[in-house]
């Protein structure tokens, strides 16, 4: 009975403990399982949360695509917009240019004006002061002219006075017979006021086809024109002026005509391009053309016909004397244009130099307007250029160089 008690007392404390193992496992197990649910509540949360996240990514992904379409609507608004105002820029730049010079030379128009009368009167006072001394040089160029014609005729009485001496050389040799043509030329062109080598030039040679040519002289009618003198006059050799008949007459006449026939071959003509095409026949002493003529009176046609005028020391002289009053009138004319001539380069320099400055004045003081003004536009004013291309850099464009310095000015 001992030992059966102890069974039950046994069998009870194992049924206890049995008990007891169990509550404590219901507990544990309860303990689990509202842990679990608490776990799984927090993790409802956490994926309601990841939720909430993943819709507002998606959002936030929707923002910046709407905002980089905005951005890239922004950048290209602003380029047009940067484009519009430099081109508006541009053009109102060049319209008040355009505006001011006009302004400003209509402003200084009456003024420009009498500066160039002023100016005028001083460049013209000279002027009337030459044109003066140049009447004064014509007056005395009238007296120089009746001086020369005083001359001519006392050369002329001097050639008559001469005649004697003219016999006795006609009687010599040959070689002094031969020169005595060109030394009686070279003696009118001396008396004539002609300069040499300047106004004529004696013995000048050339060569044409070859061939040498020299003539006796040229004379300058002008600074273009020039015509050839010769002097290469035959006599007979038996001529001597106290023993005259027919027969030296004829000869003498033949000896002209022959001389008239050999100059007409000559290619003096083609001297140079200015050269006249007609020579000077010059005969020493008007009697020898006086006896060639008394038996051959068409001496002056013949010789016309083939270009070939016949002179004497008499008309010679008047001829040189009138070229050397015209070489005279066109010196001084050529000063009087040369003079005019510059006054007016003068005047038209300094009217041009005067419009420059109007120009570069008038554009100086518009210039400094307009980069006062573009300075506005670009850096200082308000809705400055300079602040919305820094934009453009603040929205992401890709840039190489800074405006900071440009900024600070």
């Amino acid at each position: 009975m001992y030992e059966g008690a102890i069974l039950a007392l046994l069998l009870l404390l194992v049924l206890s403990f049995g008990i007891f193992y169990r509550i404590k496992k219901q507990n544990e197990i309860l303990a689990l399982k509202k842990e679990c649910e608490i776990k799984q509540e927090n993790l409802y949360k956490m994926l309601s949360k990841c939720e909430i996240l993943e819709a507002l990514l998606k959002e936030k992904e929707v923002q910046y695509k709407e905002f980089s379409t905005l951005q890239l609507k922004e950048k290209e608004s602003l380029k047009q917009e940067y484009v519009k105002n430099l081109n508006a820029l541009e053009q109102k730049l060049e319209n008040n240019l355009q505006k001011q010079n006009l302004n400003y030379l209509n402003q200084n128009k009456i003024m420009l004006n009498e500066d160039i009368k002023k100016l005028l009167e001083e460049i013209f006072v000279p002027v009337k002061k030459s044109v003066r001394e140049y009447s004064e040089r014509l007056a005395h160029n009238e007296t120089s002219l009746k001086n020369n014609i005083t001359h001519l005729f006392e050369y002329s009485q001097n050639i008559k006075a001469n005649a004697d001496k003219l016999a006795t050389i006609l009687k010599g040799d040959k070689k002094i017979r031969g020169n005595f043509a060109e030394l009686q030329l070279q003696n009118v062109l001396e008396n004539s006021g002609l300069i040499k080598d300047e106004q004529y030039r004696l013995q000048v040679a050339f060569k044409e086809e070859e061939k040498s040519y020299i003539a006796d002289a040229i004379v300058f009618l002008e600074p273009q024109k020039n015509i050839i003198i010769d002097a290469k006059f035959p006599l007979p050799n038996d001529f001597d002026f106290s023993d005259l008949n027919e027969r030296v007459c004829k000869e003498l006449a033949f000896n002209l005509k022959e001389r008239i026939d050999e100059l007409a071959k000559k290619p003096y003509a083609k001297y140079d391009t200015y050269t006249y095409d007609f020579v000077l026949l010059f005969i020493p002493y008007q009697n020898l053309l006086d006896l060639a003529l008394s038996v051959d009176a068409s001496l002056y046609q013949y010789a016309y016909k083939k270009k070939i005028y016949l002179t004497t020391p008499n008309t010679l002289f008047m001829a040189l004397n009138t070229i050397n009053i015209s070489w005279k009138h066109i010196k001084s004319n050529e000063n009087i244009l040369k003079a005019f001539d510059e006054l007016g380069k003068f005047h038209d320099k300094f009217v041009g130099v005067l419009e420059d400055f109007t120009k570069l004045q008038s554009a100086s003081k518009s210039l400094n307007a307009q980069i006062e003004n573009m300075q506005n536009k670009l850096f200082s004013g308000t809705g400055n250029l300079s602040t919305r291309v820094v934009k453009l850099k603040e929205l992401g464009a890709k840039t190489q160089k800074s405006l900071e310095k440009w900024s600070e000015e």
